[in-house]
């Protein structure tokens, strides 16, 4: 009889967690489950498809090198896939600059408005919103994938909800 999945946070924020046996096989059904909407996810923190790849490619890589010590692997992933999002972001300092001063699109559709709002969002308030919003965690679930306190996510939420209102009106 296979073993039942672990119960975790992941689990209950729809990140299905494989049996606890473990090798390559494992791994496989892991990677296949989770890669698409980790980079999904990604691409909506980073704001390029391209970078989401290699950042989700950098945590998946780095969890097969750890695989037969990862006790937990949903959480594991959503906190290294988090953390590669987050260096993209404090390396794109110096991009900033150069972006600011390129002429501005033609017309950009709503969908490509929202993004840019949402891009502009400081790192933890845009984190809290995907998470919220596109993954459908709790306030919970994001402090525990975050590493804060509960109390931190929802003013990142309002903040970021009254930034996005503001701009988009």
């Amino acid at each position: 009889m296979e073993p039942k999945p672990e119960t975790t946070v992941a689990t209950r924020a729809r990140i299905p967690v494989v049996s606890a046996r473990r090798g390559d096989v494992a791994f496989s059904d892991f990677y296949r489950v989770e890669h698409a909407g980790q980079v999904r996810r990604a691409a909506l923190l980073v704001g390029s498809d391209e970078v989401a790849n290699d950042v989700v490619h950098d945590a998946f890589t780095a969890m097969y090198r750890r695989w037969e010590t990862i006790t937990d692997p949903g959480p594991y992933l959503n906190r290294a896939v988090l953390n590669g999002c987050r260096d993209v972001g404090r390396r794109r300092g110096a991009d900033r600059k150069l972006i600011r001063r390129l002429p501005p699109r033609q017309q950009p559709d709503h969908h490509e408005i929202l993004l840019d709002v949402v891009r502009r969002l400081p790192f933890n308030q845009r984190a809290a919103i995907v998470l919220r919003f596109y993954a459908g965690m709790t306030e919970r679930e994001i402090a525990i994938i975050l590493d804060v306190p509960v109390g931190s996510v929802g003013p990142w939420i309002n903040r970021a909800l009254a930034t996005m209102k503001k701009e988009l009106s």
